[in-house]
């Protein structure tokens, strides 16, 4: 099975947009069992809620100037932290708890999973989602791969760790050195009603790779307030991941890839 699902992602790869989008209606019901959480289905007369998640932090430096943005627009997100950072600045975890945000897991590290043994990904998930729980003092329901990584089993294996899967439906590129309404423009641009926003409150890498700069580190709070400000021009609000899946009937989609 998970030899045809990376089949079936190369030749997704390889389509036109509009085909993709065509391909991913008609297999996404069937693959429903092993979809992960790309948002919601939106119902009502309300402006249209999408999710707002933030990747690689804690960062000492920039998370702290998007709490600010957030707090100053009241909005609250979901944080997909890395264990090993937030275990350094912990801190910052309790401020996001404090003002309500929501922490979900991004790994032990950034190390890509689907290069490692099923059962030690599951292993060192437990084991993370266990610290973090210890950390926050709440559950950790929400997890995302480094990368975006993920195949069937790891997906097997974040499931027996007790997390559900998150991917996103729109990201703004902001690891490219970039002006930061470039970046809101690429989200909105690609965001629909119910879908789920990536961003960044850091920029960890690839651990096996020479450590690069982060070509946004002094502006991506300003990333995040351009990126609310185009949210609120199309009356998209922006909420946590469990608000989101409060809101409607959630769409999960087959998310794999090396």
């Amino acid at each position: 099975m998970s030899r045809a699902l990376g089949t079936l992602w190369r030749v997704r790869d390889a389509l036109p947009p509009s085909a993709r989008q065509a391909l991913r209606r008609a297999t996404d019901p069937v693959l429903a069992p092993v979809g992960s959480v790309a948002g919601i289905h939106p119902s009502g007369p309300d402006a249209a809620p999408v999710g707002l998640t933030f990747d690689d932090g804690p960062d000492p430096d920039v998370t702290p100037a998007v709490l600010d943005v957030l707090a100053a627009a009241g909005v609250r997100a979901t944080f997909f932290v890395l264990t090993d950072r937030a275990a350094r600045h912990p801190e910052l975890v309790h401020r996001a708890v404090g003002e309500g945000h929501e922490v979900g897991l991004h790994g032990p590290d950034h190390r890509r999973l689907t290069t490692r043994p099923a059962a030690e990904v599951r292993r060192d998930l437990a084991e993370a989602r266990a610290r973090l729980e210890d950390l926050t003092g709440q559950p950790v329901r929400w997890f995302r791969p480094p990368f975006g990584a993920q195949n069937v089993a790891t997906y097997v294996a974040a499931r027996r760790a007790g997390l559900a899967p998150v991917v996103w439906t729109a990201e703004g590129e902001d690891w490219v050195d970039q002006a930061p309404a470039t970046v809101a423009d690429r989200v909105v641009t690609r965001l629909r009603p119910g879908g789920i926003v990536l961003l960044h409150d850091g920029l960890a890498g690839d651990p096996r790779s020479p450590a690069s700069p982060d070509p946004l580190r002094a502006v991506r709070h300003e990333v995040v307030r351009r990126t609310l400000g185009r949210l609120a021009d199309l009356e998209l609000r922006p909420v946590t991941v469990g608000e989101l899946l409060a809101a409607g009937r959630p769409h999960r989609t087959a998310w794999f890839r090396p």
